[in-house]
């Protein structure tokens, strides 16, 4: 009885973990690995990663010698020798006539199965300072695909956060909003009952029924504005659209500001912009350097192997051991537009690199006054929560007494609700900005 009883408690703890993981609430750490690891975007950036690395080694392959062999098998259906007759060329004259050749010569001995192969390996020479350019071209491809991995990193980490707050404020507003229909609901209440006693005019009622049904169309609003947070949340996670979700609050502790000259000095260096931008110059660099190397001739070294069974009196096992030159005299000007093109990328990257350094600076600065622009608004949106928590212990108190009527302290608890969103807002507003100036300086 006792081993039943612990496998009924067995197997309602097994149901039941699936149920309670499903009700655990999602935190923004959570959701920023959960999308690293799932979003398919980033993964296809990760694959073009091992695409980058796999050229490394197709390049490098380049500086060794590479083998060829070659084979061949006829059946030669009509076999015919060429003799050369005795006598054929001449007669030695002389007491005893002597004729050239003095027998049938055999040259060529016709076979019905004739075999014919050979390997041979090249070793290039003089283009191997081109190989080891395009060996350097390739790594810094890898790197720029290294580089566009952490971009894509940040940028998704970003965007899981500004859907995760914007859901949490959503959330915040609707409970704001509710609790406003609620105090409504009741004020209308209110003048009903005031109506009936002939007490007030129905106009009132009028103008509150409007007021509900703005409320209402603000609660419904922020639902479907939650319903989307939710649905792109959801497609950065890497899950169905319609997977239901709970996050939890982050943490309102507020992230430290450095002073602005930290982040541009860490920007020069580390910013993803601007690492991308110094490998493209770098790579167009490359590029011109290996351009101009197509104006060396072509020198490799050469060495093989034959068998053959064709000619018979050429021997069937041979080796060979040479060089081998090659070089356009004339390309109607295809080296030249080559080189000219590599220079105009050049130009292009140096341009560019100019640009996303400048641009970044502008951008830095603005994402900074931002984060002091939302920085400032905290103590004042506190300071708005505070009053207002000291209005309702006032109402609440002279409701007890007396005092106040209870319509009274639900208007201010509606007020403190709104205070307390408003202080939310800036708190993550402030997060959001003081993120973004760190995904740009790179830190």
């Amino acid at each position: 009885m006792k081993n039943r009883h612990s496998l009924f408690i067995f197997l309602l703890t097994s149901l039941a973990s699936p149920l309670w993981a499903q009700t655990t609430p999602l935190t923004l750490p959570e959701a920023q690995q959960q999308a690293i690891q799932q979003n398919r975007r980033l993964k296809i950036a990760r694959y073009k990663v091992d695409e980058a690395d796999a050229k490394i080694g197709d390049a490098r392959s380049k500086l060794y010698p590479y083998v060829l062999a070659n084979g061949l098998y006829a059946y030669n259906g009509i076999t015919r020798d060429l003799t050369l007759p005795r006598g054929s060329i001449g007669v030695l004259p002389g007491t005893t006539p002597i004729p050239l050749p003095q027998k049938d010569l055999t040259l060529f001995e016709a076979r019905h199965n004739l075999f014919l192969g050979n390997v041979m390996a090249i070793q290039p020479i003089s283009q191997i300072g081109k190989i080891k350019e395009g060996i350097k071209v390739a790594r810094t491809d890898a790197a720029l695909a290294r580089t566009q991995v952490g971009q894509a990193e940040r940028a998704i980490r970003q965007g899981v956060e500004k859907l995760f707050i914007g859901l949490l404020i959503a959330q915040k507003g609707q409970q704001q909003i509710q609790a406003t229909i609620e105090l409504t609901q009741s004020k209308l209440y209110d003048i009903e009952s005031a109506l009936l006693a002939g007490k007030t005019d129905a106009v009132n009622k009028v103008g509150l029924q409007a007021d509900l049904a703005n409320q209402q169309q603000q609660l419904l609003q922020t639902r479907n504005q939650i319903e989307d947070y939710t649905a792109d949340l959801n497609e950065l996670l890497g899950q169905p659209a319609e997977t239901p979700l709970t996050v939890s609050g982050v943490d309102e502790a507020p992230m430290e500001l450095s002073p602005l000259a930290t982040y541009l000095e860490t920007a020069k260096t580390s910013s993803p912009d601007q690492l991308e931008a110094d490998q493209t110059l770098q790579k167009a660099d490359l590029g011109v350097h290996a351009a101009r190397k197509d104006y060396l001739p072509n020198l490799n070294a050469a060495g093989g192997y034959v068998f053959q069974n064709v000619f018979s009196d050429v021997p069937q096992n041979n080796y060979f051991l040479g060089l081998q030159l090659s070089y356009r005299i004339l390309d109607f000007g295809q080296r030249k537009s080559t080189v000219n093109q590599r220079l105009a990328q050049q130009k292009q990257a140096e341009e560019n690199q100019q640009y996303v350094r400048e641009h970044l600076s502008v951008e830095v600065r603005k994402a900074y006054r931002k984060a002091l622009q939302a920085q400032s608004l905290i103590p004042i949106a506190a300071q708005a929560a505070q009053y207002r928590r000291d209005e309702l212990k006032l109402k609440s108190d002279r409701l007890v007494a007396g005092l106040a009527l209870k319509r009274e302290v639900l208007e201010t608890q509606a007020a403190l609700g709104k205070a307390e969103v408003d202080l939310y807002s800036a708190q993550l507003a402030y997060r959001l900005a003081v993120s973004d100036l760190e995904r740009l300086s790179g830190k």
